[in-house]
């Protein structure tokens, strides 16, 4: 996988010229060939902002070139396989981006941000592209590994200090590991725990390993976290939050469940127990630090 090339695509038919370079510049740096460093390509990035540029050449709203200057970002991180090296490049590029000296801007309907400190639309863009597979018409096995993708691109902005994106790594823990109820209504609706009970269950571990693997160490540390509306059903009691000591030994016992349920065919269960492994090791770890 380390040497396999990318074929990338914009998925894009009429793309502004702003996108298309920059497009241009992933696909160059995120080659497992390319020589290109992080930080050359960041700088070429911020080159293309309009305040960048030469008086003579084209010229484009600013506002405009923010918004839709990560969405090419998003788009090639669901075409990147969740187990390619480039995954982490891609995170770490964002980031690079991040730490460039940074200059107030507006962006009409938004305010006022700090490029490049606050990545200006990135969390908004990064939602659109969340639900944007959906409504497209991919078979169902593409549109599986392209959330895996797409997700594990998230866990790795967590894991590295980008983003929190604590709400998409709770939904992703909360779908597959938190239960869920069945069909009846009111008083006869009943909690399913059995782990063959999801039929989505291996492509729920999958995205869960994901988060775990490449953000564990940061929710572990971050201690209760307020945020913890979306939960599955067997998370009990008043006053729940996002992440807490509780909710991460519930999650651990969970896979190691799913690690030993024979329904349940050997790769996903391969998945759960590497998760469940990753977790007492950032236990661990925490522990020596201490």
């Amino acid at each position: 996988m380390a040497n396999t090339s990318l074929r990338l695509s914009l998925e894009d038919d009429d793309p502004t010229s702003s996108q298309q370079k920059i497009f241009d510049i992933l696909n160059e740096v995120l080659q497992p060939d390319s020589i290109t460093s992080l930080e050359d390509a960041a700088k070429r990035l911020d080159n293309l902002h309009p305040d960048r540029r030469p008086t003579e050449s084209e010229q484009e709203d600013p506002s405009n070139f923010i918004y839709v200057f990560f969405q090419p970002f998003h788009t090639v991180a669901k075409q990147i396989p969740n187990t390619h090296p480039s995954q982490d490049k891609l995170a770490a590029l964002v980031n690079t981006i991040q730490n460039l000296p940074s200059r107030p801007i507006h962006v009409n309907g938004w305010g006022d941000f700090e490029l490049w400190s606050s990545l200006p639309l990135f969390g908004e863009t990064f939602s659109d592209a969340y639900d944007s597979d959906r409504s497209k018409s991919f078979d169902p096995e593409v549109k599986t590994q392209r959330n895996l993708n797409f997700q594990s691109y998230g866990a790795r902005l967590m894991g590295n200090g980008t983003i929190p994106n604590d709400r998409y790594c709770i939904w992703a823990l909360a779908d597959a590991l938190e239960g869920r109820y069945d069909n009846g209504k009111g008083r006869n609706r009943q909690i399913l725990t059995s782990p063959a009970a999801d039929p989505e269950v291996d492509s729920r571990i999958a995205v869960a390993t994901e988060w775990i693997l490449h953000a564990g160490h940061v929710f572990y540390r971050s201690g209760p976290t307020v945020g913890g509306d979306y939960h599955g059903p067997l998370v009990k009691g008043p006053g729940k939050v996002a992440f807490s000591s509780q909710r991460w030994q519930l999650w651990k016992d969970r896979l190691v469940e799913f690690a030993n349920c024979d329904e349940l065919n050997a790769d996903t269960r391969k998945k759960a127990q590497v998760a469940a492994l990753k977790m007492e090791e950032i236990e661990k770890a925490s522990c020596e630090q201490a």
